[in-house]
């Protein structure tokens, strides 16, 4: 996740912000010593929201890919599922037969005259 140019360097937690303690000061503290402090709180605490919007915008495109390959999945599932019903009964054999290559020639051959009248042979049941 890269910035977007803001600077991202944490450099208080919260022990450190407790156990902070001011020099006294007349009646009280030294403003420049308790604004140089809150400073630094602001830009720990702009670099936590810029890290929390990168890590939140990462997130949510993880999301969204990962759902995008669900549905490819899901899809090629039901591919996968309608070629074994095509194929279900087709003679297993590890050999490639002349008869096999006629078959499928023949398939082919009539697939494409289908297509030529304009019917999907897919749409067939």
């Amino acid at each position: 996740m890269a910035s977007s140019g803001e600077n991202t360097t944490i450099s208080l937690n919260a022990k450190s912000i407790l156990e902070k303690t001011f020099v006294p000061h007349g009646n009280g503290y030294d403003p420049e010593e308790v604004d140089d402090f809150l400073d630094q709180i602001i830009r720990d605490y702009m670099a936590f929201e810029s890290y929390y919007r990168e890590s939140r915008e990462y997130t949510i495109n993880l999301e969204n890919a990962l759902r995008q390959e669900r549905d490819k999945i899901k899809s090629l599932e039901v591919a996968k599922a309608s070629y074994e019903a095509k194929f279900r009964g087709v003679k297993d054999s590890d050999n490639v037969s002349s008869e096999n290559i006629q078959l499928i020639s023949r398939i082919r051959k009539l697939e494409n005259a289908l297509y030529r009248q304009g019917i999907d042979p897919n749409s067939i049941k």
